[in-house]
């Protein structure tokens, strides 16, 4: 058995815009459910190339403030370009649904984005972050693998 996990997802926010038009609605982005540790890879995992952590990271957002439209954008994306000990970043893969993986990758994607309105529209929105990582025989030796993960709210006017 490989004893093997990852973790140290360490979610940065960039949450609260003022914008300067009226009364300012506040936004906030909360993440929970991190770190995001991994189970140990087993036979059946090496075989089928990755391992998926079953416990995904969720996040909300909310709205205070004045009731007006804004577009909240969350992106995701890891603030190393490796997975430590030296495996590249983007053999770590990211999902919303279990089935479309993207790599992590050190600038920005977009994970979701919805308009907000304060007690009417997407108030709270959430969602949930997937994340595997694949694996190798011949590469991948027996190690706990971590890697910073920022997680990024931006807010507009539509």
């Amino acid at each position: 058995m490989v004893a093997r996990r990852s973790g140290g997802v360490m979610a940065v926010l960039a949450a609260l815009l003022a914008l300067a038009r009226g009364a300012a609605a506040q936004i906030t982005l909360t993440v929970t459910q991190t770190p995001n540790v991994f189970p140990a890879p087993t036979v059946a995992d090496y075989n089928a190339g990755y391992v998926v952590n079953p416990t995904g990271i969720l996040f909300t957002i909310t709205v205070a403030g004045a009731a007006t439209n804004r577009t909240t954008t969350v992106s995701i994306q890891s603030s190393s370009g490796t997975l430590a000990p030296g495996k590249l970043i983007g053999d770590l893969l990211w999902s919303t649904d279990l089935v479309n993986w993207k790599a992590m990758t050190t600038t920005g994607a977009v994970v979701d984005s919805r308009t907000v309105r304060k007690n009417q529209l997407n108030d709270p929105w959430f969602n949930q972050v997937f994340l595997r990582i694949q694996l190798n025989w011949a590469t991948d030796p027996p190690a706990t693998y971590t890697a910073p993960i920022v997680f990024t709210l931006t807010v507009t006017t539509p």
